[in-house]
């Protein structure tokens, strides 16, 4: 998974940094092993079972603007350049990303957002070979919060022909000290209703137990009421509190793609004090034990997860889903099986990977190319300093094996 807004496409040629961690597409595509040639990590072609989610800021309303009067198509023709190289056997674009999400700009005038996502996917259509256009599937994607008085989701739909998957975050939804503007379980639902009606794919897009899997970020309210509740809501319990909840959610709604965010908050610039915590996997022994029974070893009652392998059958229909499970060749399942292996060993992956998980189909991606695992270096606990970055960064393009300049190298490299 990576990062980028519309307006610069930094990260899909070249690498970046936002401030959590380098935003990199073929670097990520890289990094990870091909079914077909896992030792040949230099051949693009080898990489062509790994699938890449992109993330498409388009700056609110101004944003959207600028897409629908044509003064962005330079910058959706580099998009549409980039798609049509790319390596990825899938490409999951999601497009304004939390379009409901307030500080995201779009809810003054959602007619707007949905007049860009429009043009966004019509030039794909008009630009793309048929080859490329068949692995990219359009993402329309809710914060799963709390809409703003006189918004509905409808008024932000683009359209059946326009949206292939919808997709949710889910953060602190399950929490009963959740405020207003988090959202609770019933503002998911109705998300994962909606989809439903329109008979849509469901991902959870985004997801990460806020406050941290120990909840030692947590609000001071939440920690008030915590400690009048230890034995409430599985309160004491980490895994049960968030991730069997979620479990819950994608056996009740049958979700097809989970997108788990397996990081460090803390010790990123851009996070830092937000409150999102320590989510790695990693950290907690129970509930890695907890992930590996359920998930990686698949004790999940009716559902099966596959970390990576093919994404052939990505986006189709229910009934498409429930042919290829019951067809799944013993093949098949041992090209996941290896998959599995890959994100749960006990090196620097286990504690780095997003888990991209979907029930009966297969994709992996990353939410970022952390440091460390790019050769840079911070302490256990510490911020990584701009001066590191800094030099990472001119590291990583000047040993690129794309090689070459992206169309628009010449634009600075600040965030989205």
């Amino acid at each position: 998974m990576v990062y980028t807004d519309l307006a610069h496409l930094n990260g899909l040629w070249n690498p970046t940094d936002y401030g959590s961690g380098i935003e990199y597409a073929d670097g990520l595509l890289n990094s990870f092993p091909s079914n077909s040639d896992a030792n040949n990590q230099h051949d693009q072609r080898s990489h062509a079972d790994a699938g890449l989610q992109i993330g498409l800021y388009l700056n609110g309303t101004a944003g959207c603007t600028s897409v629908f009067t044509g003064r962005l198509d330079t910058q959706i023709r580099s998009l549409l350049a980039y798609l049509e190289r790319s390596s990825a056997s899938k490409i999951f674009l999601r497009i304004g990303y939390e379009f409901d999400n307030p500080s995201f700009g779009y809810g003054d005038d959602p007619s707007m957002y949905v007049l860009a996502f429009r043009k966004i996917v019509a030039d794909c259509k008009r630009g793309l070979s048929d080859e490329a256009l068949e692995k990219v599937l359009f993402v329309w994607h809710s914060w799963g919060a709390p809409l703003s008085e006189g918004l509905t989701l409808e008024r932000f739909y683009p359209g059946d022909d326009y949206v292939d998957w919808v997709g949710v975050s889910i953060f602190q939804q399950f929490f009963p000290w959740s405020p207003y503007w988090g959202g609770t379980v019933k503002d998911v639902e109705n998300v994962l209703k909606f989809a439903k009606r329109k008979k849509k794919p469901v991902m959870i897009a985004e997801s990460t137990p806020f406050g941290g899997i120990e909840l030692k970020e947590a609000s001071l309210e939440a920690k008030a009421f915590i400690a009048g509740n230890p034995h409430d809501y599985y309160l004491d319990d980490p895994w049960e509190r968030w991730f069997g909840k979620v479990i819950d959610l994608i056996n009740t709604y049958d979700i097809s793609m989970w997108c788990y965010i397996d990081c460090d908050w803390e010790s990123q610039p851009m996070w830092h004090g937000v409150g999102f915590g320590q989510t790695r996997l990693a950290s907690n022994s129970y509930v890695m034990s907890r992930w590996h029974d359920l998930i990686v070893k698949n004790g999940v009652e009716n559902r099966r997860f596959l970390g990576a392998g093919s994404l052939e059958n990505c986006g189709l229909s229910d009934d498409s889903h429930s042919s290829y499970t019951d067809t799944a060749t013993d093949d098949n399942l041992a090209d996941t099986s290896t998959g599995r292996s890959f994100f749960s060993r006990g090196d620097i992956m286990s504690d780095t990977i997003i888990f991209v998980l979907i029930p009966f189909l297969v994709v992996s991606g990353a939410f970022y190319i952390p440091y460390f695992f790019l050769g840079g270096h911070k302490s256990k606990y510490g911020i990584s300093t701009k001066k590191e970055r800094k030099q990472l960064l001119s590291n990583i393009n000047s040993l690129s094996i794309r090689g070459g300049n992206a169309p628009f190298a010449n634009i600075n490299d600040n965030g989205a």
